[in-house]
């Protein structure tokens, strides 16, 4: 008899999804010219406003390296500019490229209508329970690691 406890988590499980989510995000945004990380990152800023980059990393649960690498690239691809914070030579707050209103429109309608196609087999009522369970464990884990 196969011993199923970690294939049967919900670490394990979680992480599956997470996966499989991604690669369709990415499939789907690579005619955007971005990945998922880098999308999500314009976006972010695009309603929030300029961040740091630890803000982001907070906002986001990115790994620095994950970041600062989308980050670079994006810099490079002119998605995002880097401007110093007044008072602190070190750090710098991220300001995202100006895009035409209708082509943020079309790259925010393909993360909605991605996370619908990723989504889809909940019913409304199961996504919004899915999304505050999960806001709970991941509320959970941030104070752990500001603790």
């Amino acid at each position: 008899m196969r011993d199923i406890r970690v294939r049967d988590s919900l670490s394990n499980e979680l992480a599956r999804v997470f996966r499989l989510s991604s690669r369709h995000f990415n499939k789907v945004l690579r005619s955007h010219g971005l990945s998922a990380v880098q999308a999500h990152i314009l976006v972010l800023l695009w309603l929030e406003g300029p961040m740091t980059i630890g803000q982001l990393q907070r906002e986001l649960a990115f790994g620095s390296s994950t970041l600062t690498g989308a980050i670079d690239r994006m810099e490079k691809s002119e998605l995002v500019r880097r401007r110093p914070v007044p008072g602190d030579r070190r750090a710098f707050r991220l300001e995202p490229a100006r895009w035409p209103a209708a082509r943020r429109e079309r790259l925010i309608e393909a993360i909605t209508d991605t996370e619908a196609a990723c989504y889809g087999a909940l019913a409304p009522r199961e996504q919004k329970q899915l999304l505050r369970l999960l806001g709970k464990v991941s509320a959970s884990l941030q104070a752990d690691e500001e603790v």
